[in-house]
């Protein structure tokens, strides 16, 4: 059998995970096994043990593509002045528009309650992704003296996850929809 090319390993694996996070979102994390990842994938229990060794390092590869796919969605933000909402906004529309199922993430974010490797990884990537907000918001801030970037990246992740939780729970609702209650909720007008 050929040797996979590196390029041709990182399809195989990212063909892996989209397989066990469709089976995740239908089957939940805890009952999602190799055997059903096999059957959604269409390869074989070999196949994908040559590039994972267990479950949870498949779980573990999705949590950092999923979750950390949101960083883009922040930097492409460029260096004009964004609004912490305005970067929220971007942030969360991105969930919208690829699909992301806020379910599975939610259940990653419960995995790191239990699971020491799966918290060291979400909190990580929170980490990464405040830096992100805290980066993005440097010209915003510039132009609004006493504004604290740390602290704002801080909200601004609860924000996105306060949306993610409703999802999740399956209230049908667009990021727009959200920021309108939100909005009226925290007092300010409800232009997105």
């Amino acid at each position: 059998m050929p040797r996979l090319t590196e390029a041709s390993s990182q399809a195989r694996r990212d063909e892996i995970v989209s397989a066990a996070i469709r089976v995740m979102e239908r089957k939940g994390l805890a009952r999602t096994a190799i055997a059903d990842i096999s059957a959604e994938s269409g390869l074989s229990t070999g196949s994908i043990y040559s590039h994972f060794e267990s479950k949870a390092q498949i779980a573990l590869y999705a949590a950092n593509a999923v979750i950390g796919a949101r960083e883009a969605h922040i930097a492409a933000a460029g260096g004009e002045p964004r609004s912490p909402w305005e970067l929220v906004a971007g942030f969360l529309r991105g969930f919208d528009d690829d699909g992301t199922p806020a379910s599975v993430v939610l259940q990653m974010w419960a995995e790191a309650a239990v699971d020491p490797e799966m918290k060291q990884l979400i909190t990580h990537i929170v980490g990464r992704i405040r830096r992100a907000y805290e980066e993005a918001l440097g010209p915003w801030v510039a132009e609004h003296p006493g504004t604290d970037a740390t602290d704002l990246s801080l909200h601004m992740v609860a924000l996105a996850q306060g949306y993610i939780v409703q999802r999740a729970f399956g209230v049908k609702t667009t990021f727009e929809e959200y920021s309108v209650g939100l909005r009226a909720v925290l007092g300010g007008d409800s232009a997105v």
